[in-house]
């Protein structure tokens, strides 16, 4: 589809906000953008629902499970649902509904997008310790492949707006304060270094 959008609008396609809902009506008229249109609002309106669900969750996991956030946000009401992370959630969604849709777009490609440079330090990290045996497997050309992909991982994070990069900095050192002092609890840690343990032996 977008290959398709490419070769209908060429360079031009820099110049609209929804190309692919463009190219459509130019290719087969009005009622073609109209489809693409209702096609992306179901898409938006199906992860909004999914979030809306999953996100609560997550957050109250975070706190009850893997103490990496404080116990309060992981309280529960009679109906066993985590009342105080949906009003969180919540909060946070009526900030963000405030901003541009394209703003809010660059947003999710970032942190889509960044979540991968774990990976490839991942890759660095364990090539060369035995923390997680690799059972033989060679990456071709030792770290030429994780270092090159992190230099382009770091290059394409130029393309975004400073506002994207500002508020993707601010969430990434609200993550690091939260890892790095609240404490975490004793009994989770424990678990996690016992399943750590018998994952290695069976590696």
């Amino acid at each position: 589809m977008l290959i398709v959008a490419i070769g209908i609008l060429e360079s031009r396609m820099s110049n609209y906000s929804t190309p692919i809902a463009v190219a459509f009506q130019k290719a087969v008229g009005n009622w073609g953008y109209i489809i693409v249109i209702i096609g992306m609002l179901t898409s938006i309106f199906g992860v909004a629902f999914a979030s809306s669900f999953n996100t609560p969750a997550l957050i109250a996991s975070l706190a009850n499970e893997h103490g990496m956030l404080p116990k309060w946000v992981g309280k529960k009401n009679k109906y066993d649902a985590p009342w105080i992370s949906i009003l969180l959630s919540a909060g946070v969604t009526m900030v963000l509904i405030t901003q541009s849709y394209l703003f809010l777009v660059s947003c999710i490609v970032l942190a889509s997008f960044i979540q991968y440079v774990p990976s490839i330090l991942a890759v660095i990290k364990f090539k060369h310790t035995d923390e997680f045996p690799n059972h033989g497997f060679k990456l071709p050309g030792g770290y030429t492949i994780p270092i090159l992909a992190l230099i382009i991982s770091c290059y394409m994070v130029t393309n975004f707006t400073w506002k994207t990069l500002i508020v993707g900095l601010g969430v990434a050192l609200l993550a690091t304060v939260l890892y790095f002092f609240i404490n975490k609890n004793p009994v989770d840690t424990l678990k996690h270094e016992k399943y750590l343990e018998r994952l290695r032996k069976k590696l």
